[in-house]
């Protein structure tokens, strides 16, 4: 794998000039140069255009966009175009197209359709890969390359897929015995006597089956980015870096693996705009969040982060985020941002680690399923409001200069994350939602785990880093020492390696944090009949034998908080010889510790038996922050102010405040400053509704 570090920061947007239907290349660069734009992603969605019918290849297209923009000084990332396939493709091989069920083909008309482990498909996929890349490799404006696009949408139901998967799971049981063992196939008279007699994966009620289903399919994206990747770095120049563009989460992926192919990290930011960015967030927001982000608050923007940054434990980039409304069709998302929280979520994604942002796209499209998907220019073309908030962006970046660069942003948390908790909880949901009134469970509850606690942290300035289990430091004491609180939120499908690390890491002297859920399936998928906690009892102070859903919120007393609440779930935690913080305001509850803690070894560990609303959250950050850190911060009354920072390739400690309301709020420095938006000594600051600042602490 290269290392790809930019000389600046790179900006910009997702271009498609061939969408178009009046050709404006001249106008499009006179704007992005006005702009202050310095990089491009082009051509990954268009195999119909590079290759308009079997074997005949269109491949000069892109060369007047290509020098136009090595005329401007602009970077170019070239997408390949194999995650929409062609209708003649379609049409001349249906069996290549993903079965959601087998035997039922998902009809074409949409894209990201097509069964990509199939090896004739990777035939057509290569020889379309090697055309653009042969033709492009030595343009002086490419600067890297993303193979394919958001891998990971389907779960392949074809005939060869589960062929291949009956051969996975006779290679890793080897008998037929071990595997009706292992599947506790005994139950409802599921024992098998012949490898055929497996069943197709869309009748199975089996969690152990699914998860072995869940890790096959991950292993097939994987291995499908990594081929491609493969086969364009053994033509590129080596100064050109190839990635992909990851949406987090994806059913038929596990992120932290697919990111091992790459040479760096590339990923999807997109949130929740208007109020969605207040905070704290509002008790509802009417309509609900925009599809596309399944959660609202700012918290959100620093999770997906985060999230990107633990990939590989490096900087990433960000190939696509919010430049306007988002819309899928019409009614699912027409927010356009309010003036001030573009420029806000760039920054605080530079503050993450983020050495490029990338709009999508630059034009709104006036055809097509993402027709109501916003631009940096609108339907019209005509440069508006976005446009203006792109160009301040650009501003503020030229004022960051080289400081916006190779930041390690400043994490008090180490957070465990792991794709095998979130399958369990997507087959077996965790906890409940309802749809038209009726409840069931909620296939995002791995997702609201994450969510509650990273914004539990956030709520006190406390930020996180993601490690997945094979990215621990081998001592527990090294991360003692880089991060005084490990938090490890639902970790269902748990290695007992893992949990008796964590408890060695509260010996060693660290915060360990523990939630529901955590350690209660083994990496089988198949229930801990240990008394819960397991091995962790000892280190926490707490068991407990039963737990339930929550029909509505509790009060929560034992933190300064008023209105603190649980939420979702109850552990019925026994004390053994922890510490209550809080209990349940309930007549039933009530005998049963909300947050409990013990000292233990060098540190200590404590147990949250629920998601915690807000003011709970603040509650218990507060708490945890007032044991680890006495690193001075700036100071503010208003709530809606929150505060990270990051340190510079020079060992200097910058601060990003923002402003995340409508409300204008000071700000107080307990330390000498420099502001570098203005380049001038502070001591205090207003800051105006959806604004921020960036200081340099002397």
């Amino acid at each position: 794998m290269k290392t790809f570090t930019p000389s600046k920061f790179l900006y910009g947007a997702c271009y498609y000039h061939e969408y178009n239907q009046v050709p404006r290349l001249d106008k499009d660069f006179e704007l992005m140069e006005e702009g202050g734009l310095s990089v491009l992603r082009v051509g990954e969605s268009v195999w119909s255009l590079w290759e308009p019918s079997d074997g005949v290849f269109n491949l000069e297209w892109l060369q007047p966009i290509l020098d136009k923009a090595e005329k401007q000084g602009i970077s170019i990332i070239i997408g390949t175009p194999t995650y929409a396939i062609p209708p003649w493709l379609a049409s001349k091989h249906p069996e290549l197209i993903a079965q959601r069920k087998a035997g039922q083909p998902i009809a074409y008309g949409h894209r990201q359709n097509v069964d990509y482990s199939n090896p004739l498909f990777l035939t057509y996929a290569e020889r379309v890969i090697r055309k653009i890349v042969e033709r492009y490799k030595d343009h002086p404006s490419i600067i890297g390359w993303q193979v394919d696009n958001e891998p990971g949408l389907e779960l392949f139901h074809n005939p060869h897929a589960f062929a291949e998967f009956k051969e996975y799971v006779k290679a890793k049981y080897k008998t037929i015995e071990n595997l009706n063992h292992e599947w506790g196939l005994v139950y409802w008279s599921h024992q098998i006597s012949n490898w055929e007699d497996i069943w197709l994966p869309e009748g199975n009620t089996d969690p152990t089956y699914d998860l072995d289903w869940r890790t096959f399919q991950s292993q097939l994206t994987t291995k499908y980015i990594g081929w491609q990747a493969d086969i364009v770095r053994e033509i590129v120049p080596a100064k050109h870096f190839v990635t992909t563009c990851i949406d987090l989460g994806r059913v038929g992926s596990d992120d932290n693996e697919i990111s091992k192919k790459l040479d760096l990290t590339s990923v999807n930011v997109y949130y929740s705009p208007q109020d969605g960015l207040m905070h704290p967030q509002p008790e509802k927001i009417q309509g609900g969040t925009p599809w596309t982000a399944r959660h609202s608050g700012p918290g959100l923007v620093y999770l997906l982060a985060n999230m990107a940054r633990g990939l590989k434990q490096e900087n990433f980039l960000v190939t696509e985020t919010n430049a306007t409304m988002l819309g899928h069709p019409p009614n699912s998302g027409m927010f356009p941002p309010y003036p001030g929280q573009l420029e806000q979520v760039a920054v605080a994604l530079i503050s993450r680690g983020a050495e490029m942002v990338e709009y999508w796209h630059w034009h709104t499209i006036p055809f097509g399923h993402e027709s109501y998907w916003g631009g940096i220019l609108g339907h019209n073309l005509q440069p508006g409001r976005t446009y203006e908030s792109f160009k301040e962006i650009s501003a503020t970046l030229s004022k960051l200069g080289p400081r916006a660069l190779g930041l390690t942003p400043v994490s008090e948390v180490a957070m465990l994350i792991s794709a095998q908790s979130r399958w369990a909880m997507e087959f077996q949901p965790a906890l409940r939602t309802e749809a038209s009134g009726a409840p069931l469970g909620d296939k995002e509850s791995y997702r609201k785990f994450l969510n509650t606690f990273s914004d539990l942290f956030y709520t006190s300035d406390l930020h996180v880093q993601f490690f997945a289990e094979d990215q621990l430091p081998s001592d527990p004491a090294e991360l003692v020492r880089t991060h005084p609180v490990f938090c490890i939120p639902g970790y269902y499908i748990a290695n007992e390696d893992v949990l008796k690390y964590a408890v060695e890491y509260a010996r060693a002297g660290g915060h360990l944090i523990v939630t529901p859920r955590t350690g209660y399936a083994n990496p089988k998928g198949t229930i801990n009949t240990d008394v819960m906690p397991g091995v962790m009892r000892e280190a926490l102070g707490v068991h407990y034998n039963e737990f339930s859903h929550l029909t509505m919120p509790l009060g929560v007393k034992g933190f300064k908080e008023n209105n603190a609440g649980a939420t979702h779930w109850v552990d019925g935690l026994i004390i053994d010889d922890a510490t209550v913080l809080a209990t349940y305001d309930h007549p039933f509850f009530k005998d049963f510790p909300a947050v409990t803690t013990k000292e233990f070894g060098r540190g200590r560990a404590t147990y949250i038996g629920t998601l915690p609303n807000y003011e709970l959250s603040k509650g218990i950050s507060h708490w945890v922050r007032s044991l680890i850190t006495k690193r001075e911060l700036p100071q503010s009354d208003s709530q809606s102010v929150r505060t990270n920072s990051a340190i510079t390739k020079d060992g200097k400690t910058l601060h990003f405040i923002f402003n995340w309301g409508w409300d204008k709020a000071r700000v107080k420095l307990p330390f000498a400053a420099t502001s570098l938006r203005n380049d001038s000594k502070v001591k205090g600051f207003e800051l105006d509704a959806w604004s921020f600042e960036v200081i340099e602490q002397e």
